[in-house]
């Protein structure tokens, strides 16, 4: 599929047509490792389940009674973190999207233009870096400039870093915030 402009992605997931049905719940936190807004889309209803694979490894990321909690932190962070959890509340993944913007439509609902690298943390400190050729391909495209370029691998090099010296500190982040909603 050829990149024709910039993809704009809400909280609600909005347009999948895998989601039939969905409940999404928003907080707003200010907590020593986290400030900023926390959406959880729980998935009640779906048209089929959503594996992903990774070093050779298949997990699956949706299905009936998933849920994903997404984290958008406040003061210009160039990131947004989609936690996975399966439908017994267990972390499956955490996505990191390397993002240029965020922002609010007028109904409230977050959202992000995003800057197409991401990152893949698993609960067992796996890590992965994906879609190069996508963030490529927005270059060669005219879809984004070399500026943004350039701020999508400075961010997600300062996240892998990060990610690396501490990876317990977004698992456990990320878990502690899904207790706080009413699942």
């Amino acid at each position: 599929m050829k990149l024709t402009k910039m993809k704009r992605k809400y909280a609600d997931r909005r347009g999948w047509r895998r989601i039939i049905s969905s409940n999404t719940m928003k907080k707003d936190f200010i907590w020593p490792a986290f400030h900023g807004e926390a959406v959880l889309i729980q998935f009640n209803e779906i048209k089929a389940p959503l594996s992903v694979v990774y070093g050779g490894i298949r997990t699956k990321t949706v299905d009936q009674n998933y849920s994903w909690l997404q984290l958008f932190p406040s003061h210009g962070s160039q990131f947004v973190l989609t936690a996975m959890f399966n439908a017994q509340h267990q972390l499956v993944q955490c996505y990191f999207d390397v993002v240029h913007q965020v922002g609010k439509d007028e109904s409230g609902t977050p959202w992000f233009d995003d800057l197409y690298l991401d990152i893949i943390l698993f609960p067992n400190h796996r890590l992965y870096l994906v879609d190069e050729d996508e963030l490529n391909e927005a270059l060669d495209n005219g879809i984004i400039t070399p500026e943004m370029y350039e701020k999508a691998w400075k961010t997600a090099h300062s996240l892998m870093s990060s990610i690396k010296r501490d990876p317990e500190k977004f698992l456990n982040l990320v878990r502690d915030l899904h207790h706080t909603f009413p699942i």
